[in-house]
């Protein structure tokens, strides 16, 4: 090995290092200097003593690995075009990925966990067709909440409904034709327009089964999550029936895909909004808005089981990230 090999080798391991103890830092700070983690433990305590919420809690636990893994598979479509990843190795990236996204705001740096995974694979490519998935997510997120909110609204209904339909057809008619983004390029300085085609061109990888198989996944993988809010809603004896719970949840994640946020407040700001969507909602419904502190802790051990689990896997997966390839040293 070279001295450059040597030096690059000796980098990524720092690189790598570095991560990990800044990664232990956000998740020690976001879990043992954080009041809202302590009033959670006392709503667990006192929750967890009947066998009912204990079940409603582990079944949310549970199907944890399950949402990573569709995220998983629906990663894997998007990568075939640029490379063509096993299962298992899809499913890894995706802690890696949730691990790299606490040092983004809003989590957006979520790709590069998964593409510093890739053997051969273009990783600029690879970032770009994070759009393709990370579009059919927000098509799920925006389409179930624009619903919920004419529930959560109830008036002028009528409006409502048709801005919704609009909205939706509009992202819809989008998607399916997202090949249209190479067209984009124009808006790349000209000196660089000849070394940028090729990257635009991966919108014009997949055809309409494709994105139909991704957008599916996404759905899946919506109520899947959602799902876990209404066990662990219910695990804290908040009383509302499965569609009565949706339509809070709905409008919460819509909010929280528009709010900016960094990993250190995020706990806060979900648990903000979760509190502020559920007391309206609870009290169009005659329902105590005491039951708000409820929801803040359920969202609250959401957040534990689908983001600081995965990333403190991650976090021992990261010895697997490839800043740099053998042919490029």
């Amino acid at each position: 090995m070279n001295n450059r090999a040597k030096i690059i080798k000796f980098t990524e391991i720092i690189v790598k290092i570095v991560i990990v103890l800044l990664g232990i830092w956000i998740l020690y700070k976001k879990l043992f200097h954080n009041q809202n983690i302590s009033q959670l433990l006392t709503d667990l305590e006192s929750s967890i003593k009947t066998t009912k919420s204990l079940i409603f809690i582990l079944a949310a636990l549970f199907l944890v690995p399950l949402n990573i893994y569709l995220e998983g598979v629906k990663w894997k479509m998007q990568l075939k075009p640029i490379e063509n990843i096993n299962t298992w190795k899809s499913f890894l990236s995706i802690f890696t990925g949730i691990t790299s996204g606490m040092f983004f705001p809003n989590r957006m740096g979520n790709f590069l966990g998964r593409i510093f995974m890739l053997e051969k694979g273009d990783r600029i490519k690879a970032a770009m067709v994070t759009i393709v998935g990370g579009m059919a997510q927000m098509i799920a997120t925006v389409s179930i909440g624009l619903i919920a909110a004419i529930f959560f609204v109830n008036k002028n209904l009528v409006l409502l409904t048709i801005a919704a339909v609009l909205i939706i057809g509009i992202l819809l008619i989008m998607y399916f034709n997202i090949h249209i983004l190479k067209y984009f390029q124009f808006l790349i300085p000209k000196k660089f327009k000849e070394k940028t085609k090729e990257y635009f061109e991966v919108f014009s990888f997949y055809n309409k089964t494709e994105l139909l198989k991704i957008l599916t996944i996404s759905f899946l993988r919506y109520f899947l999550y959602t799902f876990q809010f209404v066990l662990l809603i219910w695990a804290f004896d908040v009383p509302l029936t499965y569609f009565k719970a949706m339509i809070p949840i709905s409008a919460t994640y819509i909010l929280m895909m528009i709010i900016p946020f960094i990993t250190i407040t995020e706990i806060a700001v979900r648990g903000s909004v979760s509190i502020l969507v559920f007391e309206k909602w609870l009290m169009i419904n005659n329902i105590s808005s005491s039951y708000g502190m409820m929801v803040f802790s359920a969202s609250s051990l959401l957040w534990i089981f689908n983001i600081a689990i995965p990333s403190i896997i991650g976090l021992f997966l990261t010895y697997r990230f490839k800043f740099f390839r053998k042919n490029e040293f």
